[in-house]
C-alpha cells in the first residue's frame, strides 16, 4: 500500500474506531450479520478442527474474531490490522469475554503479512467486508493469506460487489462514483471513504485460483434487501430500510426469504457483498 493511501485509510478508520461497533444497532447490518453467521455455520464451521487457529486479516475491532472465539472455546486467533485505533477495541473484547490468553493482535499492512506470521500455521483465515478493497495488490495479499494457511485450510472472504456498488451509487445519486466503479472498478459508498477496489464473482474466483486457493463456495448476501446511504454511516437507518425491516414479523419473514435463497446459483451477482470460501489444497502436486 502506498504511503499516501495507507495514511488515508488509517485516518479514515481512526475517525471511525471508537464508534465502529455501533453498526450492531443498525437493523440492516444486524440482518447482514445474521446471514453471514448462517453462511459460516453451514459452509465453514462444521469442518473447522478442534483447537483451530484462526487468522482475522484486517479484522479491525474484532467483531468476527470475537464471535468465532466465543463460539469455539478451543480455538485461538490472531487479528492482523493496519489500524491500532481499531485493534485496541478488539483487545478490550478479548479481555472482557475471557479469551485474551488465546488471542493476539498484530498491527501491520496485509502486504507485509508474510513478515509477521509464519507459513502454514492457520486452519482458517477470514477477511470480511471492505478489507480487500483497501489493499493495493489484491493477488499479493491473497498469496500471503494462502501461505499462512495450513494445507487443507480455508480462506473465507467477504468483499464489496462491483455490480451492487454501481446500483447503490446510482440509487443514492452519486453518478460520478457509479461511473468510476463501472469503468475503473474503483469507487466508494460515501464521500468520506477512501476509494477502493470493487470485485466481480468471476474476477475474485480467477484471482483465488491463480494463488492456488480454488473456490468451493461462491454466493452473495443480502440479496433481497439492500442498504441505503445511512447504512454507510455508523448511526441511523435509511427511511426505506426502516420501512422494510423495522417490523419484527416482517424482519423474520425477510430473513427467512434470504435464508431460503442462500447459496442458489447466480445469487453472487445480486449480493450487497460477495461471500467466498476457498480451500488450500491438502497436498502439493
Amino acid at each position: 500500500m502506498t504511503d499516501t493511501y495507507s495514511q488515508e485509510v488509517t485516518t479514515y478508520f481512526r475517525g471511525k474506531a471508537d464508534g465502529y461497533d455501533r453498526v450492531d444497532e443498525q437493523v440492516y447490518w444486524r440482518l447482514s450479520d445474521e446471514l453471514l453467521w448462517n453462511l459460516l455455520e453451514h459452509h465453514v464451521l462444521p469442518s473447522l478442527p478442534l483447537g483451530a487457529k484462526i487468522l482475522d486479516a484486517g479484522g479491525g475491532t474484532g467483531r468476527w474474531s470475537d464471535r468465532l472465539l466465543r463460539a469455539r472455546e478451543n480455538a485461538s486467533g490472531v487479528l492482523f490490522d493496519l489500524s491500532p485505533d481499531m485493534t485496541r477495541h478488539a483487545q478490550a473484547k478479548a479481555a472482557a469475554h475471557g479469551y485474551a490468553d488465546r488471542f493476539q493482535v498484530i498491527n501491520g499492512d496485509l502486504a507485509d503479512l508474510d513478515k509477521h506470521v509464519s507459513e502454514a500455521q492457520f486452519d482458517l483465515a477470514i477477511s470480511f467486508h471492505n478489507v480487500l478493497g483497501f489493499v493495493d495488490d489484491v493477488p499479493q495479499v491473497l498469496r500471503n493469506i494462502a501461505a499462512a494457511l495450513k494445507p487443507g485450510g480455508q480462506a473465507v472472504l467477504v468483499v464489496p460487489n462491483r455490480y451492487h456498488a454501481v446500483f447503490f451509487n446510482i440509487f443514492t445519486g452519486a453518478l460520478d462514483e457509479a461511473e468510476s466503479v463501472a469503468h475503473n472498478r474503483r469507487g466508494r459508498f460515501a464521500p468520506e471513504m477512501p476509494d477502493m477496489h470493487m470485485f466481480t464473482p468471476s474476477e475474485l474466483t480467477g484471482t483465488l485460483s491463480s494463488v492456488d486457493l480454488p473456490v468451493s463456495v461462491l454466493t452473495g448476501f443480502p440479496v433481497a434487501v439492500y442498504p441505503g446511504f445511512q447504512e454507510t454511516q455508523i448511526e441511523g437507518t435509511s427511511v426505506g430500510v426502516q420501512q422494510v425491516l423495522s417490523d419484527a414479523e416482517a424482519y423474520e419473514r425477510i430473513k427467512a426469504i434470504e435464508l431460503r435463497l442462500s447459496g442458489e446459483p447466480g445469487l453472487a451477482e445480486r449480493g450487497n457483498n460477495l461471500f467466498v470460501v476457498a480451500r488450500k489444497p491438502a497436498t502439493t502436486a
